[in-house]
Order: C-alpha cells, then sequence, then structure tokens
C-alpha cells in the first residue's frame, strides 16, 4: 500500500547510525572498533605513520573538532573513520540530510565505547567533557545548523564545582550553573541519542525521566556543571 511504504521509507530515513549499530543488524561495537583499529594499521603502516587528520567538509567546526577528538582517543584517522562509515553501514544513514548528525553519532559511540572499557572512566574527565561535547554537537552538526549558534564551543569548558560544593537537584545549584554560561546547554533529543552510549550513564528506556530530574530547575535544558555532578555522584 503506496501510504504504508511512505511512512515505512520517513521511519528508515529517520533511523540513526546508532540505530544500525544496536538494532536488526546485530552489529557490536566492539566489532566496529577491532575491524576499524586494523584497517587503521594498515593505513598507518603503509603511510608511515601519517596521522594528521583532514576535516570533514560536511560537519560544522564544532562537530569536526569533537570528531578529530574521537579519532585521537581511537588512534584512527578521520578519514579513515569516514570510510568506515560509508562501507560498514547502509545508505539510509547517508543521506545528505542526516549525514553530518549520523556520521557524528558513529565516531562518538566508538570513542565514547573506548574510553568506558578503561578502569574508572566516570571518574576521568576525558569522558565527561567529551560525553558532553557531543550531545552540543549533535545539536549543531553541519555548517547549516551552526550558523544559528555561532557562539558554540565546547560547554564542558564551563569548571567544576567541588564535590561539596554544591547539591545537584536544588534549584539554587541550577542558578549557579545557568550564570557560568546561559549559551551552553543540551536538549532532551540529544540527550537521549548519546547518553545511553553507556549504560552506566543512562538507560534507552528511563533516559527521558533522567533528563527530566536533571533539568526540572533549569528550563529542560541540561548544563554541563549539572551534568558534570551527575557522573560524578555515579562514580561513587
Amino acid at each position: 500500500m503506496p501510504a504504508t511504504t511512505e511512512k515505512e521509507k520517513e521511519k528508515e530515513n529517520k533511523t540513526g547510525a546508532l540505530d544500525i549499530i544496536f538494532g536488526s543488524q546485530h552489529r557490536s561495537l566492539k566489532a566496529l572498533l577491532n575491524r576499524s583499529s586494523k584497517c587503521s594499521s594498515k593505513l598507518l603502516n603503509s603511510s608511515d605513520g601519517d596521522t594528521s587528520n583532514q576535516l570533514i567538509a560536511c560537519l560544522s567546526a564544532f562537530a569536526n573538532s569533537v570528531v578529530a577528538r574521537c579519532s585521537k582517543i581511537l588512534q584512527i584517522p578521520t578519514q579513515e573513520l569516514q570510510q568506515r562509515f560509508e562501507t560498514e553501514l547502509p545508505e539510509s544513514v547517508k543521506q545528505p540530510s542526516s549525514y553530518a548528525k549520523n556520521f557524528l553519532e558513529f565516531c562518538s559511540y566508538l570513542a565514547l565505547f573506548q574510553l568506558s572499557r578503561r578502569p574508572d572512566y566516570l571518574s576521568k574527565k576525558e569522558f565527561r567533557c567529551l560525553s558532553y561535547d557531543v550531545m552540543l554537537a549533535w545539536e549543531a552538526p553541519d555548517a547549516e545548523s551552526e550558523s544559528l549558534t555561532k557562539e558554540t564551543t565546547s560547554g564542558s569548558n564551563q569548571q567544576s564545582e567541588d564535590e561539596d560544593g554544591w547539591s545537584l537537584f536544588y534549584s539554587s545549584s541550577t542558578k549557579t550553573a545557568v550564570q557560568v554560561d546561559e549559551e551552553k546547554t543540551v536538549g532532551p533529543e540529544a540527550f537521549a541519542r548519546i547518553a545511553p552510549a553507556c549504560a552506566a550513564v543512562a538507560d534507552i528506556i528511563t533516559v527521558h525521566n533522567l533528563f527530566e530530574a536533571l533539568t526540572s530547575s533549569s528550563g529542560h535544558r541540561l548544563h554541563f556543571l549539572i551534568y558534570d555532578k551527575y557522573l560524578r555522584s555515579l562514580d561513587k
């Protein structure tokens, strides 16, 4: 039936890179990471160790900086990550309208998965900052979306409070976070897409409820100070 076909196509187009990785094809991040690492080793051996990264034309400047950080963590050049994205994933996630966002998801999930394999990763600033910055980049993954938020920079540059500095769930604490940087906040959709990359951070079923709890006093936008405090509380 035409109506059903149209609906199915629309659903397919909305499928992200991560749905493909975890969905019906049952691909694991570990398998993708291992394959990428092997291909990367061959590439590096054949290019005398040249690990220089190239900017991805379709990505915003901030998204490119995040992908470059993912590349460094994975020790895989960005062009190799893009090649892996092109060959490993189906055409449905490579449409021009969603390419930037899906490629960002692909790179960030591999990097976050790699970081989460390290001991005490929740206590590491690298994981906390990258996971938040991925959310920021997810909201403005391409040049067009970034032009709407010209001041987009790393929200994780907001300085974290000391452990006993303030309580996560008090409104006064939220006001403190708001005063640090009003611009750099994350919305519910970005949080729901990226946070479940690590099961210890959020569960895909309850992630929306978690976001509501974290942002109930901040206009339903997540500030880095609150996110950082939440992750450090999980490590106790």
